[in-house]
């Protein structure tokens, strides 16, 4: 529970943690399918990873402090309003999409996991054998890693709030551009198995170590694309946190409507991908198109976020 000078640190070692699990899943499908042949992982890669979340959901209650104990950095308790039942708790979780707030961010949470079915499915699975696929996961949740940790420092940074919020969009915006950009170049223009580019229906089995060094190039812009989700995602937290401030309450209904929203886009975006006209060079323009234009409206909430604590009902 983070102080109005902490949030972004806060935020980037929760996702430190989060994207840890990642790293080692990367690494397990990719020791454990590196001498599979084929396009498919082989079955010991899913019992692993089964036996690793059964065991992390058996471990977390043992490590998770009870709420009650919990003080902020600068000594102030963190203060649960409890709802009276879980149809209250639901009433307000509906209640947020009528926050100005949550109406100006819609869009940009929408977009938050879209992009995942062209970096997973696309640009890894049409490019890669399955144990670089697992190596370039490895790396991508481990680029998430330092992006979070590089990003949050920007985010607290001794500036006002407004304007660390310019600095975060600007970088947001960079990232998006520089990652697809690339992978846009890459899909049209990379030699791929003997071929130029690759798009759905098209695919080739690029190999870390026999096609290196041509393989360094997508396997870097895989890495860029990993970090710019990390920024995004960090940037979308650390602005609800600024607008709820110390709204303990608050923070979880923005925290609940955007889990819900991005996993509407997530879906939306694996059912575009079942049509087989929807190429991935397509993909890719609709990713970058959406997560820029999603980026317009937030804007206009930047003005609310002069203290972190209080904000203007009224847009």
């Amino acid at each position: 529970y983070a102080t109005p000078q902490s949030r972004g640190r806060l935020i980037a070692i929760f996702w430190i943690v989060f994207n840890l699990g990642g790293v080692i899943g990367g690494l397990l499908q990719f020791t454990t399918n590196y001498h599979t042949g084929g396009s498919s992982a082989n079955p010991l890669s899913y019992f692993l990873f089964v036996c690793m979340m059964i065991a992390g959901a058996l471990a977390a209650p043992c490590v998770l402090a009870n709420p009650s104990s919990v003080v902020r950095e600068d000594g102030s308790p963190v203060v649960f309003e409890q709802a009276e039942s879980p149809a209250q708790e639901i009433r307000a979780a509906l209640n947020a999409f009528s926050d100005p707030f949550i109406q100006c961010n819609l869009l940009f949470y929408l977009a938050s996991n879209w992009f995942y079915t062209y970096d997973f499915n696309g640009f890894n699975g049409h490019q890669f054998n399955v144990r670089t696929r697992g190596l370039n996961s490895a790396l991508f949740w481990a680029a998430q890693m330092i992006a979070a940790w590089r990003f949050g420092k920007v985010l607290d940074a001794d500036d006002p709030p407004r304007t660390r919020a310019w600095h975060g969009m600007f970088i947001v915006a960079t990232s998006l551009l520089l990652s697809l950009g690339l992978a846009m170049w890459d899909s049209s223009y990379g030699i791929c198995d003997g071929q130029m580019g690759w798009d759905k229906g098209r695919p080739c089995q690029l190999d870390y170590l026999a096609d290196f060094p041509r393989v360094g190039h997508p396997m870097v812009v895989f890495i860029l694309l990993g970090s710019a989700d990390a920024i995004y995602q960090n940037y979308a937290y650390w602005l609800m946190s600024m607008a709820a401030g110390s709204d303990v309450r608050k923070t979880v209904m923005y925290s609940a409507v955007y889990k819900g929203i991005q996993s509407l886009g997530a879906g939306l975006a694996w059912l575009t991908d079942l049509h087989p006209g929807a190429s991935y060079r397509l993909q890719a323009i609709v990713c970058l198109v959406l997560t820029l234009g999603a980026c317009v409206p937030v804007v206009s909430t930047f003005r609310n976020l002069e203290d972190g604590k209080k904000r203007d009902p009224s847009y």
